[in-house]
């Protein structure tokens, strides 16, 4: 199952917006060194083909970041790879904790000491990762701190 990466519509369009302008950009370089007769030089064409591969793949990278988890393992994949390499074991998660609408949890990775990760999804989709995550390891402690806006206020 996948929790894309948490990112307003406006950033999501921006970045697909990007991606298109950058391949039209690239065709267009490419038809240049082609010898196909469009009113760009050469070094335009060097140009286009040089900048808009790069926006291509960085503006799809970044378009598709999402968490992703398995039978054993939650991932974070950029695309295809999965940036933390196995290192979240679902089996080891030890707390789910939601705290000021961020959504965290702790696990153990190397040694005693857990580590504290946020994942940044869509709140919306809080309770499902939750339920996921407990469904695959029942030993899991949930814990939410609701934001209390009076003790909030008495501390400014």
């Amino acid at each position: 199952m996948r929790f894309y990466f948490r990112s307003t519509l406006t950033i999501r369009i921006f970045l697909w917006i990007i991606a298109i302008v950058s391949l039209i950009g690239l065709i267009v370089g490419i038809l240049v060194f082609a010898g196909v007769h469009i009113e760009v030089s050469k070094g335009q064409g060097t140009l286009l083909v040089s900048t808009c591969s790069f926006t291509l793949l960085f503006s799809i990278l970044f378009g598709t970041i999402h968490y992703k988890a398995d039978a054993d393992h939650l991932h974070l994949n950029i695309a295809f790879v999965d940036m933390l390499s196995n290192r979240i074991r679902i089996d080891k998660i030890l707390n789910i904790v939601i705290k000021n609408g961020v959504f965290y949890i702790s696990y153990l990775w190397k040694g005693a000491d857990p580590v504290i990760s946020a994942i940044i999804i869509n709140p919306k989709r809080y309770d499902e990762l939750k339920t996921l995550l407990m469904s695959r390891n029942p030993n899991i402690v949930f814990y939410e701190e609701k934001q209390d806006e009076t003790s909030d206020s008495k501390q400014q």
